[in-house]
């Protein structure tokens, strides 16, 4: 068997995967196209996690039951595996995905930060006017969705969380409702 057979069939004993198979070239190609549209927005979406995804020599595409419960995907976000920032075209973040309750609660009380969402903070202070800004989103570890060991198999592997018109693309691809419950990701390895 093939490595990406092994680690396909690891991922598959996981209960919320649902499907888990190699990318075609034409889906990578669309992959990218709809990501780079991303770049033309008022505020650009970087998905750093996709480009490091696909700078590896394969590439596997993941649809996930997000029903199935699982501490993981808070967890990671938590442990700083992966990140969603607003940053400035400097570099400096100037906004960012906060997980820590007690931290959300200090921040509400803050005159300098506004929330973008219930856990999306973005620091007015830190802005600077007329500067560009940019969404990030890194990519993340295998740990995120699976305590399968999957970096046993492989020489190096990114997982990548894509974008909503992208995760549109994929569940178009297979037929599936455009539904939060279904999840997609990225896998990228290497031999």
């Amino acid at each position: 068997m093939s490595v990406t057979t092994d680690l396909i069939n690891l991922i598959k004993e996981d209960k919320k995967i649902i499907i888990a198979e190699p990318m075609t070239d034409d889906m990578k190609k669309e992959v990218l196209k709809l990501e780079m549209k991303r770049l033309d927005e008022l505020v650009p979406f970087i998905n750093e996690g996709m480009e490091e995804a696909f700078e590896e020599k394969e590439a596997i595409v993941l649809v996930i039951n997000n029903e199935v419960t699982d501490e993981r995907i808070e967890n990671s976000y938590a442990a700083k595996d992966t990140s969603f920032t607003l940053r400035s075209e400097s570099g400096k973040i100037i906004g960012e995905t906060i997980y820590d309750e007690e931290e959300l609660e200090e921040l509400r009380e803050d005159p300098n930060v506004f929330f973008l969402s219930d856990n999306f903070v973005t620091y007015n202070n830190l802005t600077v006017p007329g500067e560009k800004q940019f969404f990030v989103m890194s990519s993340t570890t295998s740990e995120f969705f699976t305590d399968k060991n999957l970096k046993s198999l492989v020489s190096s592997l990114k997982v990548a969380i894509p974008s909503t018109i992208t995760d549109h693309y994929i569940k178009d691809c297979f037929d599936l409702p455009h539904d939060t419950k279904i999840g997609t990701l990225i896998v990228g390895f290497t031999e």
